[in-house]
């Protein structure tokens, strides 16, 4: 936001031409000083006019309360206007669907996580994990199953069970609470990154790009938002209300992480019974679980936990890149994930529709106005300024026209 000047120059011009006017009123009869009368006195009046609607804005100008203090007494309709525009209108799903699509969102997310930034986060959490689950999990089961199978031979044992039996393993709640809890926190880490806000700034900019498309007024009401609606103030409030709103879910117990954790409940059912996944996972088995059990072995130590995570990154990566190079399997995946966005978008909008209603009922009226006067202060100097100079020029034209129109007459 720009600085206010230590000196209202509208005020400080208003004077101006008052100190004129009183100064040359007397000598009106001289052609000169009848000019400069004119001139100052309408530049005057153009400018009280001007401080007079200005002021009415934010309050009772001359202790005027007919029509006046417009925006203090406007609260609940501003509150309603933003929370209209940011759920009614940015938030819909068939503009976010399509503003998604053309940003390459999956390529981006990909891209962020094959960057540095984006792999310090991911070593960062599965040192956490590693430490936490090399204290809690008891493998035993696990590896039993998995030595016999190398016995027997891995292309005749089927993984899937194992990963549904492993994966029930994790969803115990002593588990579970411990995944969940780090799984929180990096999120809280990522979102909260300067590394990601670049794509949050890109996606905001494209979404007020296309809200303001073709449309005089609401460019016009991104633009009075100055600082405030600009996609990089945005972008930062996106990052810290996210951040606030993970941390208050950082329990199991909490709303998202029982949504988290009902959801790969059903999941694992899922496997248990889709004939397709099961059947892609096994063909996928020989490919990277022998490399991956040559690496590391299934024993409940911390550095055995963190190499199974680490191989997991590895194979992640490897995968990551394959599709930054497959358009078509890109194609899929942005696909999949979109339609993975429709009912989030659908349980979003009311968060936002709370949080946006909660902000702005946290200021008082006098408050409210305080903040539009501040963010509006320049462009408010400039109308009562332009107001001056109108009335100014309009003055002079007119004591020019009169003194034509005398001559005229007089002749």
């Amino acid at each position: 936001m720009k600085r206010r000047t230590d000196w209202p120059i509208a005020t400080g011009l208003l004077f101006c031409m008052m100190i004129i006017f009183l100064g040359v009123y007397p000598f009106r009869q001289e052609p000169l000083f009848g000019f400069l009368t004119h001139v100052s006195g309408a530049a005057m009046i153009g400018g009280l006019a001007d401080w007079y609607a200005v002021t009415a804005l934010f309050k009772k100008p001359l202790g005027i309360s007919y029509k006046t203090a417009l925006i203090p007494r406007s609260k609940a309709r501003l509150v309603e206007t933003a929370r209209y525009m940011m759920v009614e209108e940015l938030l819909r799903v068939q503009p976010v669907y399509t503003i998604i699509k053309k940003e390459q969102l999956p390529k981006r997310i990909l891209m962020y996580f094959l960057s540095d930034d984006g792999r310090k986060q991911l070593n960062q959490f599965i040192e956490e994990v590693g430490s936490q689950l090399g204290n809690r999990f008891d493998g035993a089961p696990l590896r039993k199953e998995v030595t016999g199978a190398i016995k027997q031979g891995v292309e005749h044992w089927e993984v899937v069970p194992l990963l549904i039996r492993f994966g029930h393993l994790l969803m115990k709640y002593e588990t579970a609470e411990t995944l969940w809890l780090y799984l929180n926190r990096m999120a809280q880490r990522l979102i909260g990154s300067e590394g990601i806000q670049p794509y949050i700034t890109g996606i905001v900019a494209a979404m007020m790009s296309r809200y303001a498309e073709n449309s005089f007024w609401r460019e016009l009401a991104l633009a009075l938002g100055s600082d405030s609606f600009s996609p990089e103030r945005v972008a930062e409030l996106i990052q810290r209300k996210a951040t606030e709103f993970l941390r208050s879910q950082e329990s199991i117990y909490s709303p998202m992480g029982q949504y988290v954790y009902n959801k790969v409940l059903w999941l694992l059912s899922e496997l248990e019974r889709n004939k397709e996944w099961r059947a892609y996972i096994e063909t996928k088995k020989n490919t990277w679980l022998m490399d991956a059990l040559e690496d590391v072995d299934m024993a409940g130590d911390t550095k055995a936990w963190q190499g199974i995570f680490k191989r997991a990154q590895e194979e992640a990566e490897s995968y990551a890149r394959s599709l930054l190079q497959d358009k078509a399997k890109m194609q899929s995946l942005e696909r999949l994930l979109l339609y993975q966005l429709v009912p989030l978008l659908r349980k979003l909008r009311p968060f936002v529709d709370t949080s946006v209603v909660r902000e702005l009922n946290s200021y008082s009226p006098e408050r409210l106005a305080d903040l539009i006067k501040g963010k509006l202060y320049h462009d408010l100097q400039m109308i009562r300024i332009n107001g001056s100079l109108v009335g100014a020029v309009l003055g002079g034209l007119f004591y020019v026209a009169a003194q034509l129109v005398q001559g005229g007459v007089s002749l």
